[in-house]
């Protein structure tokens, strides 16, 4: 008896042995080590990179900045008070024939805004290995003399490219007021010459005017619509009988 008794507290201590014992934590594999040692280095590669451009950054050249800005809002004079519509696309197109149609005894009729004094010319130059067709037409519009050069360069240079490129300078007077770059875009159903950059604008009493003669050619342009579907209507009258 005394014997079973020992044997059963023996068993207990033992059991109260293990229990008491600590378990360690499985160590990390291989590969969640590399893992880990991965994540930190690519962390500390990204700082120093951010550093690296910091620190070779260039100081920002407060001159070139106002530079950008006074362009951005010259950009933004010229195509949302409608300026680069007007002599990019509205002008250029209505004076694409003057050079020819001046020759003719009713080309006045074909102006479609207040302009005399009308002379127009056009000739071809080389630039930069690349023909460009030049046309200049003089006019007078309310007694001030006015002149709109249009360089054609011809289709672009670049690999598969359907775009004409081209330039609008604008005079008023001996002053070159606006240099706009433009572009027509081949691929278009109806393609027309449209503002693509500006590279020179001065301020002046001309933009109103230039603005007034865009809305003069676009009247008349209405009106010839309007006279020709008038007449279509007219003698389709005379041919229709209702009973």
């Amino acid at each position: 008896m005394f014997w079973k008794k020992k044997q059963e507290q023996d068993l207990k201590a033992a059991e109260a042995v293990v229990v008491a014992e600590p378990i360690e934590p499985a160590a990390k594999s291989t590969q969640a080590e590399l893992e880990d040692a991965a994540k930190r280095l690519a962390a500390s590669l990204r700082s120093y990179a951010d550093a690296s451009y910091a620190a070779k950054k260039a100081v920002p050249d407060e001159e070139l900045t106002a530079a950008h800005y006074k362009v951005q809002i010259a950009r933004k004079i010229a195509t949302e008070g409608r300026i680069a519509y007007a002599l990019c696309r509205c002008l250029p197109e209505h004076m694409a024939h003057w050079h020819a149609w001046s020759q003719r005894d009713d080309f006045m009729d074909w102006v479609g805004f207040d302009a005399t004094n009308i002379t127009s010319s056009q000739t071809t130059e080389e630039s930069g290995g690349r023909r460009v067709v030049v046309t200049t037409n003089d006019f007078t519009f309310r007694d001030r003399q006015y002149r709109l050069v249009f360089r054609d360069s011809g289709l672009s240079s670049a690999p598969d490219d359907h775009v004409y490129i081209g330039e609008v300078h604008f005079y008023s007077g001996d002053n070159r007021v606006a240099k706009f770059d433009v572009t027509k875009d081949l691929m278009k159903d109806y393609s027309e010459w449209q503002f693509a950059d500006l590279t020179g604008f001065r301020v002046g009493t001309w933009m109103q005017e230039v603005l007034d003669m865009a809305a003069q050619i676009e009247a008349n342009q209405e009106q010839t619509m309007n006279r020709f579907s008038d007449e279509r209507a007219r003698q389709a009258a005379n041919e229709i009988d209702l009973g």
